[in-house]
């Protein structure tokens, strides 16, 4: 069985890499800002 803290850490861990964004994202959000919606919703595709 595994310790508390292995468990606390791992989760800690677990949840930084759910929240970060991907390269995918990165990329949707800088094309939204620089040439508007419509590109960013094109880019989605």
């Amino acid at each position: 069985m595994p310790e508390i803290t292995n468990l606390l850490a791992f989760a800690l861990v677990s949840l930084g890499m759910v929240l970060t964004p991907g390269p995918n994202m990165v990329y949707l959000v800088s094309r939204s800002l620089s040439q508007g919606a419509g590109a960013g919703l094109v880019s989605l595709g």
